[in-house]
């Protein structure tokens, strides 16, 4: 038997075996010659999976002496005769060590030429690094593969290394030797040059890639030979707007995109161009997406011409994205049909970021008809729509429509003067009807999803669980393994719990103490959702917490995660009864388990343990409830 690395470390600590080089030590005592020094030895890079023997079987390992061409050395086989080890020496019968090859499921899979190089072999990858000084330390990267770069990226950012990153990120230096020039090199410089220390750890701290995340995939289309001309010395080989998936705990249904942007090949090593983009894990909104400071635009013009006239426009439209934050009600609509043209403009000149400036587009119009300070916002909508439809992915596509629903909507309920209530429970009932039908058409996008929950929370609201639950399932069948569909398999598992036990997820409070979800006292449970903005459900439950035992989740998002902490504790204090806080709010671990999309909002659970009421939304209900249970 053969156990992985991670599950020796675990015997390790606690006192099974002292080392995995006792356990070779151990092994090399069967052999007459005792070469303890030899197999005394692990590999120099902490990420190599190989197989080591169970302690349990030590006793029945075979070592076994070998001479091979210039070399001989001493191997470790497993008791079923698959090789575990095997130490190099040259010239025959010197004890220097000149190379350690470890192997999984008796494939070499990783090999230290000690004192040179850290190579990866089969299944373990193509990576060639040139150690450092100390012997252990990868200097740099001598071959390395686009997959292998990215992961090594990752790698640095969950743990802040910037010197790990460095390694796999283009320099100064590498520009001269690609022998780059002119603006693509000027283009490129300022990208390079901003890749700090300080700047990388603060992309680490605002990424918050989990401890136990790992690369997943590179998303990348085909590589590209950038030609040789007056800028770029020789054939360039690039990919363009790289991103990677990456995965918490190895589970896709916890994934994330990271956005790279350019990999550029020097020698036999890919590297990154500046540094990468993306949004706090597990709370991505879709803001954010890849870029490329090097792809042609069209009609052959040269990269330098994109990323100049890219460069140009994002300034622009940062200052125009300032300006409609503090904008005035009579100069908010000039402002909002500048920045649409300026969007609609970046994506006729770039048709990488086409659906994403689209969506800018739609999503200005529309936050403008919601404040009530752009009134051709339902105008605007179906202009973008025509354009859209022409051009646009299913996703943008999708998006537009949904927005010029609810503008329609808007369009009644904001009228001056207010409609009358016939009018608007007419509108409302159109509304309802339009995005039931758009839900359906658009089911396997992400704003056909989020149709589908709104939906299924009004169902909520109205007390009709089955509806409620035939649009949640229309989510986690339609979109995939997204944050939206572990919300709706969470409000399923909460709503199909009544009557029944839930099946809760593990939690702490604030204080750091296990949630428990069971009955306690003799008295019912609820589990309380709630946001300090909303002091006046806080003051109801208040006047019915000796009634029940009460399990609080905040739903803040904590102003400043690095402090979050504090935050929480004040916003908690003098509250009888503890808390469980997350910085992300809704989109935090207990709001997504749950399916709660909003606060307030009470699951109530009986004194023998079973789901009484899962969704009250309505807090006046919940001592008429509580006075049913005596």
């Amino acid at each position: 038997m053969v156990l992985p690395r991670f599950l020796l470390s675990r015997l390790v600590a606690v006192g099974r075996v002292a080392t995995v080089a006792g356990v070779l030590v151990a092994c090399s005592a069967l052999y007459a010659q005792k070469p303890e020094t030899i197999l005394n030895r692990m590999p120099t890079q902490a990420d190599v999976d190989c197989d080591v023997p169970d302690p349990a079987d030590v006793e029945n390992c075979k070592v076994k002496r070998f001479n091979e061409q210039d070399y001989t050395g001493v191997a470790l086989y497993a008791p079923d005769e698959t090789t575990l080890l095997r130490v190099w020496t040259v010239p025959p019968g010197s004890k220097s060590v000149e190379q350690c090859r470890f192997y999984k499921n008796g494939v070499e899979i990783f090999r230290d030429v000690l004192g040179k190089e850290a190579r990866w072999y089969n299944a373990g990858g193509t990576r060639r690094g040139a150690l450092g000084a100390d012997k252990k330390t990868i200097e740099s990267w001598i071959a390395i593969s686009p997959q292998e770069a990215t992961q090594e990226a990752v790698a640095a950012l969950k743990t802040n290394d910037f010197e790990r990153y460095q390694r796999v990120a283009l320099s100064l230096e590498d520009l001269k030797t690609l022998g780059l020039s002119g603006p693509v090199a000027s283009e490129i410089q300022k990208e390079v040059q901003a890749v700090t220390p300080d700047s990388f750890a603060k992309l680490a701290q605002k990424l918050r890639i989990p401890s136990d995340a790992n690369w997943g995939a590179l998303n990348a289309g085909r590589p590209a030979t950038i030609p040789a001309s007056d800028s770029v010395a020789e054939d360039l080989e690039a990919y363009y707007n790289v991103a990677i998936i990456v995965m918490k705990g190895g589970d896709a249904a916890q994934s994330q995109e990271l956005y790279v942007g350019d990999l550029v090949k020097v020698g036999d090593v890919w590297k990154i161009i500046g540094l990468p983009a993306g949004e706090t894990f597990g709370q991505a909104t879709g803001a954010v997406s890849a870029s490329s400071v090097l792809l042609p635009s069209e009609g052959g013009a040269s990269a330098v011409a994109t990323t100049s006239d890219v460069g140009e426009m994002g300034a622009a439209l940062s200052d125009a994205y300032r300006k409609l934050e503090t904008a005035s009600p009579q100069d908010y609509p000039a402002l909002c049909d500048q920045t649409v043209e300026l969007l609609l403009n970046i994506a006729a000149n770039n048709p990488q970021e086409s659906d994403n400036m689209l969506a800018q587009a739609v999503d200005v119009v529309f936050t403008g008809l919601q404040s009530g300070m752009y009134p051709n916002g339902v105008a605007k909508l179906a202009s973008l729509a025509e354009k859209i439809n022409e051009t646009g992915g299913d996703e943008v596509k999708a998006r537009v429509r949904q927005r010029q629903i609810t503008a329609a909507f808007y369009a009644v309920a904001q009228s001056q003067p207010q409609p009358k209530p016939s009018e608007l429970s007419k509108a409302q009932e159109k509304y309802t009807e339009d995005l039931t039908a758009f839900a359906e058409e658009y089911a396997g996008t992400t704003a056909g999803a989020e149709a589908a929950m709104s939906l299924a929370l009004d169902q909520e609201y109205l007390l009709d669980n089955d509806a409620a639950i035939g649009y949640y399932q229309q989510v986690t069948k339609n979109a995939g393994s997204s944050i939206i569909a572990r919300r709706a398999q969470g409000a399923l598992t909460r709503l199909q719990a009544e009557g029944g036990t839930l099946n809760a997820p593990k939690l702490k409070y604030l204080d750091g103490s296990d949630v428990n979800f069971g009955a306690a006292g003799g008295k019912p449970t609820i589990i309380f959702f709630w946001g300090s903005w909303d002091q006046e459900s806080v003051t109801k439950v208040k006047s019915l917490a000796n009634q029940v035992n009460v399990v609080g989740i905040n739903v803040d998002s904590a102003p400043d995660p690095e402090n979050a902490a504090a935050y929480f504790q004040q916003i908690t204090r003098g509250l009888p009864w503890k808390n469980v806080c997350d910085p992300n709010g809704l989109e935090g671990a207990a709001p997504i388990a749950f399916g709660v999309q909003t606060a307030p909002w009470i699951v109530l659970i009986g004194k023998d343990g079973k789901v009484v009421r899962s969704n009250i939304a309505n807090l006046d209900e919940l001592g008429d409830v509580l006075k049913e249970l005596k």
